[in-house]
């Protein structure tokens, strides 16, 4: 799976991010995951259909699904998806530490930006969630 960059989006993880314990398949609490990727500078993004995590790209992912809102797509950058789930629910962030939100770590990529730079990426995704919408996750209707 190649990024727009020709840099191949796989399960190879750069050893800082290794370090931190992001690798393929290893599990992390949302909150922890946004907190590692504002502090050493990648996005994650948040996959809601198994599948589509494992068996696309990001680019590919961006591309067929430019047309639809961020809200509606299958994926969401983490740091959107808990906004939007804490201006929906208020006592969000006191439902996590109910009823912890897990990750699970899938792939590595970089995207190139406008200005030209690479911004690195992580894909995961929360199994127990592929038949749910995020209105479903954040207990709206």
């Amino acid at each position: 799976m190649e990024s727009p960059t020709g840099i191949p989006e796989g399960t190879t993880f750069p050893p800082e991010l290794e370090r931190l314990g992001i690798a393929p398949g290893a599990k992390i609490d949302i909150r922890e995951l946004d907190t590692m990727g504002k502090g050493h500078n990648f996005h994650v993004f948040l996959y809601f259909e198994e599948d589509l995590a494992r068996d696309s790209t990001l680019r590919e992912d961006l591309q067929e699904y430019s047309d639809v809102p961020d809200l509606e797509r299958p994926f969401i950058r983490l740091d959107a998806f808990l906004r939007f789930a804490t201006e929906s629910d208020p006592l969000f962030t006191r439902r996590l530490d109910e009823l912890p939100l897990v990750v699970e770590v899938v792939a590595y990529g970089e995207l190139g930006t406008r200005e030209g730079k690479l911004v690195p990426y992580v894909k995961g995704v929360m199994p127990f969630l592929d038949e749910l919408t995020m209105e479903d996750t954040v207990g709206i209707s």
